[in-house]
């Protein structure tokens, strides 16, 4: 059986090393506007990139709990974890 546990934990590793690439991205030259956007013509990494990886990687973790406990186990309480 497939382990949608070590997938969940993976994909929350994946989405914090994309908040990292948000960091890189200003450290390599991108500034934010007053708007919030980003500004990136100083950089060699857009910020399509870092944008589109968060969202796709939140889209496949929110699948893959959809998967392993239906739509209804989005919002139901989860079990105590015994140690």
């Amino acid at each position: 059986m497939f382990d949608t546990n070590m997938l969940h934990n993976a994909l929350n590793i994946l989405i914090t090393l994309s908040a990292l690439l948000v960091a890189i991205l200003l450290a390599t030259g991108c500034t934010q506007l007053a708007d919030g956007l980003l500004e990136c013509s100083q950089s060699f990494i857009g910020p399509g990139y870092a944008a589109g990886a968060i969202a796709a990687l939140s889209a496949l973790k929110i699948a893959v709990n959809i998967m392993r406990d239906g739509v209804a186990g989005l919002i139901k309480p989860q079990p105590p974890v015994d140690n």
